[in-house]
């Protein structure tokens, strides 16, 4: 039991290893390290595509959303509002959203049953078809509900660079005579500025992405680029082929879809894994690899990991290389870095040359070891020991990218996984 407790430990930690590569991929769910990045009106740095079973999940982590209206636009005197259920309801076919929400006087939204978050329970999908008056009414008459409840339609548009909710439709009710506000002409009433965002945790938190926003039919395409480098991201959000690609060859139990740069995983490599341990075991040896200056390259179904290993003082150089539509490990190979032999002193020489040779023996030995461990592993990109934290509003969130399947197309890497994003409770605390 204890070898067997033991192989499953290091199988454990060589997964963590793996994932260190792999912040990119949560980076994309919303957005320096500068303009060495890209150019003007290049393509992103990375895109995430939400599919439909992951959208619900994500607007409910929205609400409660506070919006404070100024006098005049609702009565005579500023009043607070508050958003306590969302439903998206599709693209609009111009490139905006549908959404429904149930609004609420401010302080008296209903507690949702069983400590669930506020937007459960409250609609589904089903409700976009049926009359705002109708939901109004359930709403109204249901338990614990205050003294009314507005059900609005919202137009959700995205234009560079602000996601901006506003009132198309609106119905009241009342469970107790009291008269709901017209939100009818409210028109805008929610902004959220998608430029300039701190989305990477330390050491990268002072860098600084544009987050693209587009809404097709059934899902969702956020795009990354760096800060103030992209004025028309519009092509990579819509019609892009590489894109309808992705979408249509990722796996059915994948909520998500992102795709990367190789030159921003560099990056992203540089300053999150510039040197790591591995765990070894391999015909007894138990001491671990030592993994420095990792870089990624590809093209079509191909991938190369290139960087240096160092094993008991000794240092070579490494590359991975990974195949097929998952991009399976197919062989690893070490070589050692060249030492000049040259000197006038004979017998220095040959010791020197003497030892090159020996290490290129073992660098073969090792390789060979290394790539029947790995062989026909999957180099997967995941972020579960490593969520991404982001600001979007009033509220922080943390994201976490599950791998299923990788591609390589040209200079993009593309995973289809599946994302959680959660509402951190102590700044969902502070919108109540």
């Amino acid at each position: 039991m204890d070898g067997k407790r033991a192989d499953e430990d290091a199988g454990l930690q060589m997964n963590r290893a793996r994932r260190l590569l792999t912040i990119v991929f949560a980076a994309a769910l919303v957005c320096g390290l500068g303009a060495a990045w890209a150019r003007a009106e290049e393509r992103p740095l990375a895109r995430v595509v939400l599919m439909p079973e992951l959208i619900p999940g994500v607007l409910r982590q929205l609400v409660p959303m506070t919006v404070d209206l100024a006098a005049g636009r609702i009565g005579a005197r500023p009043s607070k509002l508050k958003i306590a259920g969302l439903v998206y309801c599709g693209g609009d076919g111009h490139g905006g959203a549908w959404a429904l929400g149930a609004v609420y006087p401010n302080g008296a939204a209903p507690r949702p049953p069983n400590g669930g978050d506020s937007g459960s329970n409250v609609f589904s999908a089903a409700d976009c078809q049926a009359p705002l008056p109708t939901l109004a009414q359930r709403l109204a008459h249901s338990d614990g509900a205050p003294d009314w409840v507005e059900v609005i339609k919202a137009h959700v548009t995205w234009t560079p660079w602000v996601l901006r909710f506003a009132v198309a439709d609106a119905a009241g009710a009342s469970g107790s005579g009291t008269p709901a506000p017209s939100l009818k002409e409210l028109g805008q009433f929610k902004t959220f500025p998608t430029s300039n965002l701190r989305i990477l945790p330390p050491p990268g938190q002072e860098n600084r992405f544009d987050a693209a926003i587009g809404f097709l039919e059934s899902s969702i395409v956020v795009a990354i680029f760096p800060a103030g480098r992209v004025s028309n991201p519009e092509p990579y959000l819509k019609g892009d082929p590489v894109l309808d690609a992705e979408i249509a060859d990722a796996p059915a139990r994948a909520n998500a879809v992102a795709d990367a740069q190789y030159g921003f995983i560099n990056a992203l490599l540089r300053l999150y894994a510039s040197s790591f341990e591995i765990p070894l075991q391999l015909q007894g040896m138990t001491q671990p690899l030592m993994a420095r200056n990792l870089s990624v390259s590809g093209g079509d179904n191909t991938m190369t990991v290139a960087g240096q290993i160092e094993l008991a003082n000794v240092r070579y150089n490494a590359t991975v290389h990974c195949e097929g539509d998952d991009l399976a490990i197919r062989q690893v190979t070490l070589a050692v870095p060249a030492v000049n032999c040259d000197t006038n002193d004979v017998v220095a020489r040959f010791q020197c040359q003497g030892q090159q040779a020996a290490m290129a023996g073992t660098s073969g030995a090792l390789a060979a070891a290394l790539t029947n461990a790995y062989q026909g592993q999957r180099f997967h990109y995941s972020t579960v020991d490593h969520p991404l934290r982001f600001t979007l509003g009033e509220a922080e969130f943390a994201a976490k990218f599950e791998a299923l399947r990788s591609s390589s197309r040209g200079t993009t890497v593309n995973e289809d996984g599946n994302v959680t994003i959660e509402r951190i409770d102590g700044a969902a605390a502070s919108t109540r």
